[in-house]
């Protein structure tokens, strides 16, 4: 069955009506795909490969964790929160969490030196009897937060289990807490 049109603006504005409609459901679909390749792209993963001691003070340490990222996006990303619990047997010695000012560059993988400021004594007390240069068995929790595109914040959470070697403290330590002890 035909339509009558009462004027040619009538007929015009229908099929201008038609023409927008075509095109709003286009970009609306195109919009769709594009969202779910997005949401369907790999998201980056994350493994910590170790952990070291560097700068050792009594009052202070740098706990660096060596995590390595694969960073599947066409475009840097940037890593944003190191949240991260160590563990020795079943008792928790160390907490805490570090703000972190770096990126993978684009689909790379990268290994990158997280640094966390810890207070070398508190942790030496916690571990309740061992002394510096022991070796002992850790377990650490880690959780990586990342800003990835379209997805924004994700934290990554990683584990391992291993030994570590506490550092010895230098002369000039050795001093400090014999000052401490001893003042003059």
């Amino acid at each position: 069955m035909l339509k009558s049109y009462s004027s040619r603006g009538e007929f015009m504005s229908t099929k201008r009506f038609s023409v927008w409609t075509t095109v709003l459901v286009s970009v609306f679909f195109t919009g769709c795909e594009t969202i779910q390749q997005a949401l369907s792209l790999d998201k980056p993963t994350a493994r910590l490969a170790g952990l070291k001691f560097e700068n050792v003070k009594l009052d202070s340490a740098t706990l660096l964790f060596d995590v390595e990222v694969d960073n599947p996006y066409p475009v840097a990303l940037p890593l944003m929160n190191l949240d991260y619990g160590l563990s020795s047997g079943a008792e928790p010695f160390l907490t805490g969490s570090a703000e972190l000012q770096t990126t993978v560059p684009a689909k790379s993988k990268k290994t990158v030196s997280l640094p966390a400021n810890i207070n070398y004594l508190d942790m030496l007390k916690a571990l309740k009897g061992i002394r510096p240069g022991s070796k002992i068995p850790y377990k650490a929790d880690l959780g990586l937060s990342v800003d990835a595109p379209a997805l924004g914040l994700i934290k990554l959470p990683l584990s391992k289990e291993g030994e570590v070697v506490l550092p010895t403290l230098s002369g000039d330590n050795i001093k400090g807490i014999l000052d401490f002890i001893k003042p003059k």
